[in-house]
Parts: C-alpha cells; structure tokens; sequence
C-alpha cells in the first residue's frame, strides 16, 4: 500500500512540475528542437506570404480594373491569405506539440474576428464581413494544409538546444 501511495505522490509531483514550465501554446521541450515539422511550417508561412502578396498586388487591381465579379474573394485575400501566413508563422516560432497546435490556430483565428469586428472603434477602420468570412476559410485551409503535412511528414528532431 505505502509503495503505491508513493508512486501516486512521485506522479502529482511530475505533473505539477511538468505544468510550471508549459502554456497554452508550447512546452519548454519544444520551443528549444528544430524539427523537420518546424521547418516545414516556416515554409509553408514564406509561400503563402509570397502567394498573398501576388494576389493583393496583382490579382485584386486585374479584378476591379475589369469589374470582375470574384465573388469577394479580391476583397477578403489580405485576411484569408494573412491568416494562414500569421498561423503557419507562429507554429514555426512556437513548435507547438501536436496537442496544441489546435490552440494557436483557434487563437489566431479569434483574434483576426474580433480585430475586425473592433474595426469601426479604430482609427479609419472599416468593418466588412468578407474580412470575417475570409478569415474563416483561411483558418480552414490552415487546418487542411497542417493535417495533410502531418499526415505525409515523419517528424525528426534535427537540433535540440540545452
């Protein structure tokens, strides 16, 4: 009995070391690995960042230059693009563990809402539902890309910092 017992203390004592040095985001194991996730995660932030930028440089001025109607797709690719940027980003800086990866992408995802939906209270802001609407498929296409990358890629840990 008095062995279980111990056990049972060694494990509460585990846990609540383990929670003093994890968040919501990341634990303090995988923010210090480079990993071939992380990697990939960078470069999936850089492509779309470069693929958003073509679309809000290019795409959008073709669009209302020949009153082409996209279906609002012109007006919203800053959010829908951006967010998949910013999430993509921030799970490269974070390395979250599988667990919690699924909190930085509700996080940003909330996070773009409600700055859009505080639009009107900022300085020249403008609220506009494509922006929301926008956000919403960008935190899907996220989702979508994570889950297949994590589904085609073995993870391996390339460095870990002491």
């Amino acid at each position: 009995m008095y062995g279980i017992k111990k056990n049972y203390k060694h494990k509460i004592c585990e846990i609540q070391e383990m929670k003093k040095h994890n968040n919501f985001f990341t634990d303090k194991k995988s923010i210090k690995t480079i990993d071939r996730l992380r990697i990939i995660y960078f470069g999936i932030a850089v492509l779309f960042f470069f693929l958003t930028e073509i679309g809000r440089n290019i795409y959008r001025p073709f669009i209302y230059s020949n009153n082409i109607d996209d279906y609002g797709i012109a007006d919203s690719i800053g959010n829908s693009g951006g967010i998949i940027v910013q999430i993509f980003f921030s799970l490269a800086l974070l390395n979250s563990p599988s667990k919690k990866v699924f909190n930085v992408i509700g996080f940003i995802v909330i996070g773009y809402i409600l700055y859009e939906i505080l639009q009107p209270y900022l300085p020249r802001g403008v609220f506009d539902w494509k922006d929301i609407y926008g956000t919403l498929i960008g935190g899907v296409i996220s989702l979508f890309v994570l889950l297949i990358v994590k589904k085609m890629v073995k993870n391996k840990v390339i460095y870990e910092f002491k």
